[in-house]
C-alpha cells in the first residue's frame, strides 16, 4: 500500500497513455485498489482521473474477474471511454489470461 502503480496503454496507432499512482489496498490474491490521485509518499497528483478496484473470486474451477473504474467526474469518465477504456481493459485481461495460462502449463 502506497507503492507505485504504473500502467502504459498503447493504442493500435502507437499513441501511448501512461498512468501512475499508488496502491490503496492489496489483498492478494483477491483484491487490488489503486488511484492516480496520489504519487508515492502520498504526494497529491496534479490531476486525479480515476481510482480502480480489481477483484478475483474463485467460482468453482474458474476465477471471476471484476474491474471497476471510479472516475472523479462525468467528464473524466467520458474521456476515458473515448480513449477506448472498455476495449483496452478487455485486451489487458486477455493478456493476463494468456500469461496465467502459460505459467500453469509450464
Amino acid at each position: 500500500v502506497g507503492g507505485l502503480f504504473r500502467t502504459l496503454m498503447r493504442a493500435p496507432d502507437g499513441s501511448e497513455f501512461p498512468t501512475q499512482g499508488v496502491f490503496l489496498e492489496i489483498d492478494a490474491p483477491n483484491r487490488l485498489v489503486f488511484t492516480d490521485a496520489f504519487m508515492p509518499g502520498w504526494v497529491p497528483s496534479g490531476k486525479p482521473f480515476m481510482s480502480a478496484e480489481v477483484t478475483f473470486e474463485e467460482v468453482g474451477e474458474k476465477t471471476l474477474y471484476t474491474a471497476r473504474a471510479m472516475h472523479w467526474s462525468a467528464e473524466d469518465k467520458q474521456a476515458h471511454e473515448a480513449m477506448g477504456f472498455h476495449d483496452g481493459w478487455g485486451q489487458s485481461l486477455d493478456r493476463l489470461v494468456k500469461l496465467v495460462t502459460e505459467d500453469m502449463v509450464d
